[in-house]
């Protein structure tokens, strides 16, 4: 049994699900947004959405499954509720709002304006 989680709802993360198709075994990743959190000790799970081919699927994972093989957390969100069933009507532009912004330490090139590239062609004989 896991002793705590390293994620919370709002990241985004993603679960390396293990099926078996006769005698092999394969891992498929799921990626996703946790949407909430329930339960508590052995019976513990957590509710995965992504949008897939434009149509939401939500995948519900019981925490200590032998079937999950392992769990990564690609992104922290920041978000102030613990139930995040809310974003199932949401559209993906607004989800993005409640992510954080990244942190680059990269500046960005700046693309002179169309005001300014007209006047410098307009110079000419």
């Amino acid at each position: 049994m896991k002793e705590s989680l390293d994620f919370k709802p709002g990241d985004l993360v993603k679960v390396y699900v293990k099926i078996t198709e006769g005698d092999k075994t394969r891992l498929t990743p799921f990626q996703g947004v946790v949407l909430q959190i329930k339960g508590s000790g052995a019976g513990k799970t957590f509710t995965v959405r992504k949008v897939s081919a434009g149509i939401g699927v939500e995948r519900i994972f019981p925490l200590n499954s032998p079937s999950i093989a392992k769990i990564e957390v690609k992104r922290r969100g920041k978000v102030r509720r613990a139930k995040l069933t809310y974003l199932r009507t949401k559209r993906a532009k607004k989800i993005k709002g409640a992510e954080p912004v990244p942190q680059s330490s990269e500046k960005k090139e700046e693309i002179p304006s169309e005001k300014e590239e007209k006047t410098e062609g307009s110079g000419g004989p």
